[in-house]
């Protein structure tokens, strides 16, 4: 007892000699559009040099509190506009209200993120590749799950529910995510599958989604073997706010005759609510959810509820307490594949009662503390209890995972030139289920990671994680990450980017014990002594920019994996098993451009990703990854009109585990959307598969039939 008071009363000690005297000054203002005047919701507005901020509501407005008498460089950013800094003036005022416009363009270098370092940084001096989706792009798409939305991002692709960043995950129904998935910053993968559930936030509570790219093990740990995708929500609003959208359509004929399996209309529809207000120091935002599909084949029907709830407190000690939670209630088909090719929208008879019903909770509190404009910490508690989909008819057998996570993290900036982050982050796993038994895991990863401005052109972050995993009873896993990179930039409008990182994955509790005798198509085998999976990358590229017109990126990258675990069948024992391959290699090249012909009329945004996924020593393409991955986009604006179109294509996959002589085609596909804005309202119409197109998204699971739909957003 005696040391732990020692120890707080040393911790104390340190900390209260950054306290800053008493502060009294105040800049607040609103941020907005210099064209339409509208304000600009999640605009981040920093004070230079220090990590004192804040993040625009939704009618562009920000509050800068407890301030020293000084002159402060505020810089403002925002996704899609040029930044601007401002000088303010404190010293003989207490309180300062300024209009900021900033004027659109298509560089994207001005993007505050926190991803690539965990902690605030342009999005320029970003040495990782790093997208960036915000929620104008998503809303425009009317996307009903979140996965959906990001194929909009480069090197993104899905394979029936797993995504993949640049081929590293190929498809795994029941298998862990090489991508580690956080919601505002909080891991969100299940404790059992090591999966994600997309159902967990509906895309109207999401505010923008960063996605880094590569091994970012030094920085979040297992699970982030080929990337991180970090889901950013929606903050509360300084003053009353409410949004609704309505969205509903009718699925098409299959273009196949024979594959009509019923004379009904098939529908859809989605209705979304989102409430924001402040009440004195507390704000607080809800957003609920509910959709529902008769689906476009049989077994594909589905009834969601989504309930998010965020709320914001701001102490009068420069510090800060955000909570969250959500629930999801998922009552769904499962079409696992079609009855034949000649009924491809027809289930087998024995797949006809795979329904189940799925609920799912998670939260966090979070309290944020500015000791001085030099030294921040961060402490953080969360709770996730998620279940995705399981075939084989498991479902009934499976209990929801429960997943307990904290961290602690300090952000002290020594020197202007310096920023260092440092922390530790702890994981408690429990699971439970008839086919693999209790088990209990530990992670304790404490980090340490420094971004060092060199120069006015070079920037250099370096940092480590030593991860250690440990299933109680088992065995032991352990990984020091270590991560270096630099950008450089030799002329006003180009930029150099260089990374070399570590990952690490734990197998899951799924891929080491998961056994099934019986009751299914075939039997699957336990294998405890599968070891960890890793990852090396090397991340190289520029970006560039022409003017206000132009924004382009390329990046070359090489990713290596040891130890790779994927779903193996024998056919000759009619099982599957989880098995590492020794060692594999994605090599390729990655190409984003965003163009303004003329911002007021005309945009294209396109990208594309050209891999070579293979297995190394055999020369064997690895399984469910394509070559290559596009994406273009034109828009064009009248007035208050707007149009859109997206064509997507995805090379065919070269190899398959299941069913390896079935045909095999490109993915091609023409999305079409027409908007129309009036006042506070925006009226949709929207095609998806415009050319009814037939494609698959996993083996003997075809793509969506074409549909048709109509919505109206508003906001008041």
């Amino acid at each position: 007892m005696e040391k732990r008071r020692l120890f707080l009363a040393i911790l104390t000690l340190v900390f209260t000699q950054h306290l800053p005297a008493q502060s009294t000054g105040e800049i607040s203002g609103r941020v907005a559009n210099r064209e339409t005047g509208e304000g600009l919701a999640g605009a981040h507005v920093q004070i230079v040099g220090t990590f004192a901020g804040d993040v625009c509501d939704r009618n562009g407005r920000f509050t800068l509190s407890g301030l020293k008498p000084a002159v402060y460089r505020l810089k403002i950013s925002f996704m899609g506009f040029a930044a601007k800094e401002i000088r303010v003036d404190l010293r003989t005022v207490r309180k300062v209200n300024e209009k900021i416009f900033l004027q659109a363009a298509p560089i994207l270098l001005d993007q505050v993120i926190v991803t690539g370092s965990r902690q605030p940084e342009d999005l320029s001096a970003a040495v990782a590749s790093v997208s960036v989706l915000n929620a104008r792009e998503m809303e425009a798409r009317n996307s009903f799950r979140l996965d959906d939305a990001l194929l909009a991002v480069p090197g993104i692709n899905l394979a029936g529910d797993n995504i993949n960043i640049r081929g590293g995950s190929g498809y795994n129904r029941l298998g862990g995510s090489r991508i580690l998935v956080l919601l505002d910053d909080v891991p969100v993968l299940t404790s059992d599958l090591g999966n994600m559930n997309w159902n967990v936030v509906p895309v109207t509570a999401v505010d923008h989604v960063e996605v880094l790219k590569g091994a970012a093990s030094s920085l979040y740990g297992s699970g982030a073997l080929s990337g991180v995708i970090n889901i950013i929500t929606k903050n509360p609003n300084s003053h009353p706010d409410f949004q609704f959208r309505q969205n509903a359509g009718i699925f098409d004929r299959p273009s196949v005759p024979r594959w009509k399996w019923t004379d009904r209309t098939l529908y859809f529809h989605r209705t979304d609510f989102g409430y924001s207000d402040r009440f004195g120091p507390l704000g607080v935002r809800f957003d609920l959810a509910h959709q529902f599909s008769t689906g476009d084949r049989e077994m594909g029907r589905f009834n969601r509820w989504f309930l998010t709830g965020k709320s914001k407190l701001v102490l009068p000690d420069r510090s800060n307490l955000t909570l969250f939670f959500s629930y999801s209630y998922d009552d769904r088909d499962l079409f696992l594949r079609w009855l034949r090719q000649n009924n491809a929208l027809n289930v087998p008879p024995s797949d006809r009662g795979n329904r189940f019903k799925l609920r799912g909770a998670l939260g966090y509190v979070v309290y944020r503390q500015l000791f001085s404009s030099t030294l921040s910490a961060k402490v953080r508690l969360a709770y996730n209890r998620q279940l995705p989909g399981v075939p084989f008819h498991l479902t009934s057998s499976f209990r929801p995972a429960l997943g307990l996570s904290g961290q602690v993290q300090i952000n002290w900036q020594p020197h202007p030139d310096h920023r260092i982050s440092l922390g530790f982050d702890y994981s408690r796993d429990q699971v439970a289920a008839k086919y693999y038994g209790k088990r209990y895991a530990n992670g304790v990863s404490p980090y340490i990671q420094e971004i060092w401005k060199v120069s006015r052109r070079w920037q250099l972050n370096m940092g480590a994680r030593y991860d250690t995993y440990s299933l109680v009873g088992d065995s032991v896993e352990t990984q020091l990450s270590p991560r270096i990179g630099f950008s450089f930039q030799p002329l006003p409008a180009t930029i150099l980017h260089f990374s070399f990182g570590k990952g690490f994955r734990a197998a899951s509790v799924v891929e080491r014990y998961l056994s099934v005798e019986s009751g299914g198509d075939v039997r699957v085998i336990a294998n405890p002594q599968l070891p960890p999976e890793r990852s090396t990358l090397w991340d190289t590229g520029i970006r560039q920019t022409l003017g206000r017109s132009v924004f382009a990126e390329l990046t070359a990258f090489v990713s290596e994996y040891d130890n790779l675990i994927e779903l193996t069948l024998s056919p000759q024992s009619l099982s599957v098993q989880y098995l590492s391959y020794p060692r594999a290699r994605i090599s390729g090249l990655e190409a984003a451009l965003r163009w303004k012909f003329r911002p007021e009329h005309f945009t294209l945004n396109a990208n594309a990703t050209w891999m070579k996924p293979v297995f190394v020593g055999s020369g064997e393409p690895l399984p469910y990854r394509p070559r290559f991955i596009g994406l273009v986009t034109p828009q064009f604006f009248f007035g208050h009109f707007n149009a859109a179109v997206d064509f997507r294509y995805v090379s065919p996959i070269e190899k398959v585990m299941v069913y390896p002589k079935d045909e095999r085609v490109p993915v091609k596909i023409w999305n079409l959307r027409i908007g129309y804005k009036w006042r506070n309202l925006e009226f949709k119409f929207m095609v998806r598969n415009a050319g009814n197109y037939n494609y698959t998204v996993s083996e003997r699971v075809l793509g969506e039939i074409r549909n048709f739909s109509v919505g109206i957003d508003g906001k008041f």
